[in-house]
This record gives structure tokens, sequence and C-alpha cells, in this order.
């Protein structure tokens, strides 16, 4: 019987040699990361409330719109989907007027 993969395995090496790193190890010392750490340490914790909170309440928003309207189009539960659905209107509405008030102070 011949096995299919005996040629596979006498030519092809391991794709990763000892001395080369995996690609999906990372170095502790990244300058990513130490570029992220400045940046945050840069920043105001105004701006850091402001951007955190936004990206909170977009999320929530859009979560709950959807799941909402879902709800009431496809099982027809008009009182708990509209509830849903207008609380993520209005954190959807929060995150914009989060963002206008940081505009104006800033």
């Amino acid at each position: 019987m011949i096995n299919p993969l005996e040629k596979l395995e006498e030519d092809d090496p391991s794709p990763f040699e000892e001395d080369d790193p995996s690609p999906f190890e990372t170095d502790s010392d990244d300058d990513e990361s130490e570029e992220l750490q400045e940046a945050f340490s840069d920043m105001s914790s105004e701006t850091l409330l402001a951007f955190v909170s936004a990206l909170l309440f977009a999320h929530v928003g859009l979560l709950a719109t959807g799941v909402g309207l879902l709800l009431v189009i496809f099982t027809g539960q008009w009182l708990f989907g509209g509830a849903v659905a207008v609380g993520g209107i209005v954190a959807l509405t929060l995150t914009g007027w989060i963002y206008r008030w940081y505009d104006k102070t800033s």
C-alpha cells in the first residue's frame, strides 16, 4: 500500500527551525507595547474617561438596538424587544452626547 504522506514527511522540514521563534510568540519588550504605554501616560484622564465611556456606550447601544429589533421582528415580543431597542438608542444617543461634550471642552 502506498503512503501518500511519505513524500511530504521526507521533503518538508519543520516550518519553524529551533533558532527561529514561532510567529505566535511575543516578546514582552515589544516597541509597540512601550509606545502604547507612552500614549496612555501622555493622555489626560478626561480624554481617557470620555473615550472609554463612548466606546462602552456605543457597543452596548449597537448590541441592544440590534437584539431588540430582532426580538420585535422575529419573535413578536413588542414590549421586551421594544424596550431593549429603545435602551440601545438611548445608549447611542449618550455616545453622541459624550463626543460632542468632549469636542467642546477640548
